[in-house]
């Protein structure tokens, strides 16, 4: 049996990296949101590469590419090809791509193409075995013929992964204020807000600040998905469940936490195996991958705070 393919939208903060490692055990190429590396990166068959290049590029260009006797130049352009495929598929799932890179997307050219040739496509003619990891997916900026296809079929395979919303917060004030340029790559909000946290010395008062300022990356997120916690179709894990015993949660949680994404996508791995894999310090954005550690951080007043503005997040989340 084939493997569906699936989106898993994770929340920013929330242990992206858990979903990366446990995806990629289950023997999906990765895309989306999150650092494509040489060993998640999507292979494609020839037939695949060919019909994504077929897509993308004009007839003289694939006239040009056949007869070429360089044998990388057809690699060179399924590369590419795909990268357009992939770009046009974020903005039809309603991906902020302007305000997030600006107008700086590579092949913008062949991505206009992409998006034009696949505008009115279904989810079921990308690639197999594929899974996209996002941030988030706004119900009202993603593409409509997507979320009817979804719906009528089940398919793609939809997983949301979440945390407590004070870990995530934390986790959030603690990325940014770090200052790491190289991580936040081109995600514009992120420079600015490291600049802003950088300036302010302690931690009490980044949190504070970060809880007085609506358009802060990452609790409004959790807003906008409410609609994927409560929808019968998809998959709920948190990052409480998928961590394990090395970030304070229990063996058992997480290898339920496996199974339960296991039967979801039909998937008849050995679930020991892969739980051992998803707790990896090594990952490009782990920082300490604990839960509860909001406890350290936030004051009574902070807390009052954070119940003021998001106390309705932590009971509709599950947590207390």
């Amino acid at each position: 049996m084939k493997a569906p393919r699936v989106v898993a939208v994770s929340l920013q903060k929330c242990g992206t990296h858990l979903v990366k490692e446990l995806m990629s055990a289950l023997g999906y190429g990765l895309y989306g949101q999150l650092l494509i590396t040489d060993d998640v990166r999507p292979v494609f068959s020839e037939e695949t590469a060919w019909r994504m290049v077929e897509t993308v590029f004009t007839t003289g260009e694939i006239d040009r590419l056949k007869a070429s006797a360089d044998p990388t130049a057809f690699v060179a352009a399924a590369e590419r090809a795909a990268q357009a495929v992939g770009w046009a598929w974020k903005r039809r799932l309603g991906l902020p791509l302007d305000n997030w890179y600006g107008h700086e997307l590579p092949d913008a050219d062949l991505v206009d193409r992409a998006y034009a040739a696949t505008r009115n496509s279904d989810f079921a003619e990308t690639p197999e075995n594929i899974c996209w990891i996002l941030h988030q997916l706004n119900v009202e900026k993603a593409d409509g013929r997507f979320l009817r296809e979804w719906v009528a079929t089940g398919q793609p395979r939809m997983l949301f992964n979440y945390r407590d919303p004070r870990d995530a917060l934390v986790s959030m004030v603690n990325y940014l204020a770090a200052g790491d340029r190289i991580k936040y790559g081109l995600f514009a909000e992120f420079h600015v807000y490291s600049d802003i946290l950088a300036a302010i010395p302690t931690m009490a008062g980044r949190l504070d600040f970060a809880l007085g300022d609506p358009r802060f990356p990452g609790l409004r997120d959790f807003e906008e998905s409410l609609w994927l916690l409560a929808h019968p179709q998809v998959c709920k894990i948190t990052f409480e469940e998928l961590v394990g015993e090395k970030g304070g949660g229990s063996r058992d949680s997480q290898a339920a936490a496996v199974r339960r994404v296991q039967e979801f996508i039909g998937d008849e791995s050995d679930t020991a195996a892969i739980a051992d894999v998803l707790f990896n310090e090594k990952s490009f954005t782990f920082h300490r991958g604990r839960t509860e550690g909001w406890r350290e951080s936030f004051t009574p007043a902070l807390e009052r705070k954070f119940n003021a503005r998001y106390g309705h997040l932590i009971e509709t989340y599950g947590y207390h």
